[in-house]
């Protein structure tokens, strides 16, 4: 467990984990039952350099189809200030999700969330949306290590259906989950986001949690 401890350590905080960013994600579950649930999202995202400081409430709804595929609605407000000019708008976002996921073993499943985002910017054209894609593998341990329960990767291309082509991706190539009560889970994450500025692509890090809380 020591051993594991610090490689955690070792991976958040060395040189190559220096954080650009710092995102910081929650959910509550506000009602569920064995194939659907409904959870209010809430999230900050700060770049205080060159980007933006991002908030975000979505109230979200999920349903199983089949055991191996949910559907998925968000309704997602964001408010948004730009922070080298202080310029603040508002975005808002329904959202629609296809979701399949597979167990591959007992202790490892792969997530595949494909979601369409309708955006629309305060004063703009309701024409800037988005799709997204992202496979997630998940590592659960057969039995806790203390707190730790799971190590997981991602990856997610983001593309502007406007533009036409794909504009960012997040790539998380160290995850994990940490059981932190009986109700409730914190995701640690490190991140290398690319963003396509015009023909170019910029490269960041960033550090992340996720907590999810439900009852």
């Amino acid at each position: 467990m020591k051993r594991i401890w610090v490689l955690i350590g070792f991976l958040l905080s060395s040189p190559s984990a220096r954080s650009d960013e710092w995102w910081a994600w929650s959910s509550l579950d506000l009602w569920r039952n064995e194939n659907s649930k409904a959870w209010l999202f809430l999230g900050n995202r700060l770049d205080a350099d060159d980007g933006a400081y991002v908030q975000i409430a979505s109230p979200r709804f999920r349903q199983a189809i089949q055991p191996w595929l949910d559907l998925g609605i968000g309704l997602s407000l964001l408010s948004i200030e730009k922070t080298q000019t202080g310029e603040r708008y508002t975005q808002f976002r329904p959202e629609l999700e296809v979701n399949p996921h597979f167990e591959l073993s007992p202790h490892l499943n792969l997530e595949w969330r494909n979601r369409i985002e309708w955006r629309l910017n305060e004063g703009e054209r309701f024409m800037n949306h988005r799709l997204r894609n992202r496979l997630q593998l998940n590592w659960t341990l057969k039995e806790p290590c203390g707190p730790l329960t799971r190590f997981f990767v991602s990856n997610e291309f983001l593309a502007d259906l406007n533009l036409k082509h794909w504009t960012e991706n997040r790539l998380v190539p160290f995850g994990v989950t940490l059981k932190s009560s009986a109700h409730a889970d914190l995701d640690l994450f490190y991140m290398v986001l690319s963003s396509r500025a015009h023909s170019a692509w910029q490269h960041e890090s960033i550090l992340g949690s996720y907590l999810r809380v439900r009852f």
